[in-house]
């Protein structure tokens, strides 16, 4: 029979998900044909896009909890198969903190996961790479099936849903409700997000309508259009204004308390600190510089001063120096690539100014070539600094 999962990806899917299952399940000829087993898939991209990191992976964390609760009342298996991205902000990052992470019982002897974009190459780009994949997979689903990670107690449960809260509060604010619209106009001109849309880098449309705001747009995309621009925005976007509140009230020894002691929050500020270390302030400043004008101007500085904050805070809760100090190899990986990202960022600019003052209705043929030639520089430049960041998104 056909596996049918049904996806649930926004925070307000996600919330939904037990209820809809348990609908589901109470279907006397449904339950009778699934024979005890279900796979339900979870979003990452969309519930990350829709409130933030924080909001997003704590709702999935609730509903892969609750939607257990829900089989196991029904005698059902539930298998869970994560629709993660590439990168961090699309639910990505180092195996062992996606994994360690989940709660107890939500991988039990099997795991699937999507694999897609530069990560199909990561994982199996020979024989050899395969097989360290499928051994890291392997090990990391064994010890989650013995040795699961503890559940959060009440008093973690109880402030990670308050920063969730917060943070998809603060999340939502910015993006979506904007004065006049703001926000959607720095992000489409401080980054290549319009051309990202144009050019022939991924299996879908950029946008899910023709017309519409940042809500129509798809997540790879969003992600993808703020790495290129060294912002990371959706990655940290919130979290920061939310454990900054914490900290205001006197909460920062219990925020380091369950960073130590939750694996949950322990990979939670791990993978945005990863994230932040790859983050750039001048490069963002530089490329609002060359391509935004008036207020739009003082937003970019806004969200730059937030930027700050967010690495100063999440600093604080790990108790680290700077982003990834007990990673030396990833930080140095990262260090040799930096020389060869700043060129291209600077040729990136250049490209994206000469191309969106060029008149795109000149039918004459120096006009044509010129607007060909700015396109293959934004792609090359596109995918210099995707492999230097080595996400896309």
């Amino acid at each position: 029979p056909m596996r049918i999962a049904p996806l649930f990806e926004t925070r307000e899917d996600l919330q939904n998900a037990p209820k809809v299952m348990d609908r589901v399940f109470k279907a006397k000829v449904y339950h009778e044909r699934i024979s005890g087993f279900h796979e339900v898939m979870l979003g990452y991209s969309d519930s990350s896009k829709d409130a933030g990191k924080f909001a997003s992976l704590w709702e999935l964390h609730v509903a892969m909890e609750k939607l257990l609760a829900v089989g196991k009342e029904h005698g059902v298996k539930l298998n869970f198969f994560h629709g993660r991205g590439g990168s961090i902000g699309r639910g990505g990052g180092p195996l062992h903190l996606s994994l360690t992470s989940q709660p107890a019982g939500s991988i039990d002897n099997a795991y699937r996961i999507t694999v897609q974009g530069e990560q199909i190459n990561a994982f199996f780009a020979s024989d050899e790479v395969s097989i360290q994949t499928l051994q890291s997979f392997t090990g990391l689903i064994l010890e989650h099936s013995l040795a699961p990670p503890p559940l959060p107690t009440p008093a973690q449960r109880e402030l990670m849903q308050s920063l969730a809260d917060q943070s998809a509060k603060c999340f939502q604010q910015i993006i979506y409700h904007s004065a006049g619209g703001a926000f959607a106009k720095y992000f489409h001109q401080a980054s290549p997000s319009g051309e990202l849309g144009t050019l022939n880098l991924g299996s879908r449309p950029a946008k899910r309508k023709a017309q519409g705001g940042i809500e129509t747009l798809r997540a790879i995309p969003w992600v993808f259009a703020w790495t290129q621009m060294r912002l990371h925005l959706p990655v940290w976007l919130g979290g920061g204004d939310a454990l900054r509140a914490m900290e205001a009230n006197g909460d920062m020894p219990k925020l380091q308390a369950m960073y130590k002691e939750w694996p949950f929050f322990t990979g939670l500020i791990d993978l945005i600190e990863l994230e932040l270390s790859k983050a750039d302030a001048t490069i963002a400043e530089y490329y609002d510089k060359e391509l935004c004008t008036g207020t739009l101007l003082d937003l970019g500085k806004e969200l730059r001063t937030k930027l700050g904050e967010a690495i100063e805070v999440f600093l604080k809760v790990s108790g680290r120096a700077e982003p990834i100090a007990d990673q030396p190899f990833t930080k140095q990986s990262f260090q040799m690539r930096q020389p060869y990202l700043y060129p291209l960022h600077v040729i990136q600019c250049e490209a994206l100014k000469q191309s969106r003052a060029a008149d795109p209705t000149a039918t004459d043929e120096p006009s044509k070539k010129r607007l060909r030639a700015l396109s293959d520089t934004i792609i090359v430049s596109i995918q210099g600094i995707s492999a230097g960041m080595q996400n896309t998104g």
